[in-house]
């Protein structure tokens, strides 16, 4: 079994960064397409359409987008240089946990997911549960979820994640 479409989800943190690196390394050993996505957070909110919900005007997500869209560029730059040859990158606004888990790779032909155990989303894994167990759970295909850096030695989430406020 070889992999052709490996997702990456990016959000910035220690721990996306270590499944970058990891995913890096599949995509090499697969010869794969290697697939960068980070999701802004645009959730729902009530209004007065005919469903009772819709989106925020998405230009206020703007300079997020941008930013991200400068960062998956830097990510870009660091796998093709190790030698992968097919790499897309991609800003999405919504709802990460349904964005990485299911849309995104049912609409790309994903085949493997790497993700990092948690990101940098500490509220919400709080009251709703982790991106990362979302993703086990839903997703059409593979899940890897990467906990160690590339010597394998396992991080101290709290330590080097969440400073102290």
């Amino acid at each position: 079994m070889s992999y052709q479409k490996i997702l990456v989800g990016i959000d910035g943190s220690t721990q996306s960064d270590m499944a970058f690196n990891k995913a890096v390394e599949v995509a090499l050993q697969n010869n794969a397409q290697l697939n960068l996505l980070s999701v802004i957070n645009g959730e729902r909110y009530p209004s007065t359409g005919p469903s009772g919900y819709g989106f925020v005007d998405h230009s206020i997500y703007e300079s997020a987008v941008e930013e991200m869209k400068k960062r998956l560029g830097t990510y870009q730059t660091k796998a093709e240089h190790a030698g992968v040859k097919d790499v897309k990158t991609d800003v999405v606004i919504g709802n990460a946990k349904l964005e990485l888990a299911e849309h995104y790779p049912s609409t790309h032909d994903i085949d493997l997911i790497v993700i990092g155990a948690t990101g940098l989303n500490v509220v919400g894994r709080l009251i709703v549960g982790s991106t990362a167990a979302y993703t086990i759970r839903e997703a059409p295909c593979d899940v890897t979820v990467v906990k160690t850096d590339m010597k394998n030695k396992k991080l101290n989430i709290k330590k080097d994640s969440y400073p102290e406020i």
